[in-house]
């Protein structure tokens, strides 16, 4: 049985369930897997990275634990240290210590020759971005990942550059005409 990735299809599930009793029970499942799949691969870091994740954002009652997320970043800081400052970029983020995340995140961008750790950097940058309102850095880290759908987000979010965000709606909503979130950002626009 492949363990991760039955936690990741149990993670998928989660994100679409708002029952707070089967949340509770999928947490409890996600962390079993998680770590079956740690025992198999103690040296994987795209696990540690997702128990950094659970431990994070998973309530205590269901299993979240900032030790245990921080011990998981630590180890894997030394398996790829450029995922190891995402981690603890994505752990600051998550506990809003906005100025320690934007600095682990420049140094896993800056450090890693992984085009996915790269990526996955920038976006949680750009979204740091955005939450901290520093509209212009948001505004590059999305152009450069070519990324329409943040940069119309983040047009509404400040509304400024309209006409750019306008544009890259509609570009986005042409690649995914289904995608709901983006339409209900037409509003924003004044398009209906």
């Amino acid at each position: 049985m492949d363990h991760h990735a039955n936690a990741r299809r149990l993670v998928a599930e989660a994100e679409q369930t708002s029952n707070p009793i089967r949340l509770f029970l999928l947490a409890l499942d996600i962390r079993k897997e998680l770590e079956a799949a740690l025992a198999e691969k103690p040296d994987n870091a795209e696990v540690r990275l997702d128990l950094v994740r659970f431990f994070t954002v998973t309530p205590r009652v269901a299993g979240g634990d900032l030790d245990a997320a921080r011990a998981h970043a630590a180890k894997l800081a030394q398996l790829d240290p450029p995922l190891g400052h995402f981690a603890r970029g994505y752990m600051s983020y998550r506990s809003k210590d906005f100025g320690v995340a934007r600095i682990e995140l420049r140094e896993a961008i800056r450090t890693t020759k992984s085009p996915s750790t790269r990526t996955l950097a920038m976006r949680w940058l750009g979204w740091l971005s955005q939450e901290s309102q520093q509209w212009d850095d948001a505004f590059s880290i999305f152009e450069e990942l070519g990324d329409p759908y943040e940069i119309a987000r983040t047009s509404a979010f400040c509304s400024c550059r309209m006409a750019q965000g306008r544009v890259a709606l509609d570009r986005h909503l042409k690649a995914k005409p289904d995608d709901k979130e983006a339409k209900k950002l037409r509003e924003k626009f004044g398009v209906r």
